[in-house]
């Protein structure tokens, strides 16, 4: 009897103890908010800091200009900024841009002792005198891209505004001081009209191809007194 009693006692604190062991480890679960992905930084945060600059687009101005500004290629710009197309540029845009590149803003453009500027930036392949379709090129062409910025060499008035789809494409002429006239041909846009007042360095027209050029450029002519000079000897 007495041994049925401890074996019922032994299985009953079995019992108890197996009641209260601690159940099986279960997968803790986070919060909802805790299982979400942190945010991806964002494009200020990642390339900010010391390392970039961000720069708010004003309005009227283009890739091609503020990449020209900073001294880095339009290109890179986009790429940095993921701009697929240039003339999505907006008013009011942040963009991200190099702090490397950032003292050339304030550098003054380049102009010569004749108070000439270059229009644009970009390779001569054509030069004053060159035999060129046929003919002796009475001015320069400069490599360029479709729709890059093409701005006044020097101050003036605009005389000449004209489309000649057979030959010089969508043309700017202005009128100088001293005898002077500058020429700009193959452009894809004008944004000038004829009698404005424009300023050194204000953007005329875009860059293109109309008229009989095969690629976008720019085809830049100077007169004097009526008669074309080369552009180069005036230009800094």
């Amino acid at each position: 009897m007495a041994f049925l009693k401890y074996c019922f006692f032994s299985l009953l604190i079995l019992f108890l103890m197996g009641g209260c062991a601690a159940p099986p480890e279960k997968e803790v679960s986070l919060p909802k908010e805790a299982k979400k992905a942190p945010p991806a930084p964002s494009k200020k945060s990642a390339l900010g800091g010391s390392g970039c600059l961000a720069y708010r687009v004003k309005k009227g101005e283009t890739i091609w200009k503020i990449a020209k500004a900073y001294g880095i290629s339009p290109q890179e710009l986009m790429d940095l900024n993921g701009i697929k197309n240039a003339r999505d540029l907006e008013a009011g845009q942040e963009l991200i841009i190099p702090r490397a590149h950032e003292a050339r803003l304030v550098l003054p453009k380049a102009v010569s002792s004749t108070g000439f500027s270059w229009p644009l930036q970009g390779k001569v392949f054509s030069r004053f005198g060159d035999w060129k379709g046929g003919k002796t090129n009475t001015g320069i062409d400069i490599e360029a891209e479709q729709g890059q910025p093409v701005t006044a060499a020097k101050g003036g008035v605009v005389d000449v505004v004209v489309d000649n789809p057979k030959g010089w494409g969508k043309v700017v002429v202005l009128r100088h001081d001293g005898g002077y006239h500058t020429w700009y041909a193959y452009n894809s846009r004008v944004l000038v009209s004829k009698g404005n007042w424009v300023k050194q360095g204000q953007t005329i027209a875009e860059v293109g191809k109309t008229g009989n050029a095969q690629r976008p450029e720019l085809h830049f002519k100077v007169f004097y007194n009526d008669k074309p000079v080369d552009p180069l000897s005036l230009l800094p």
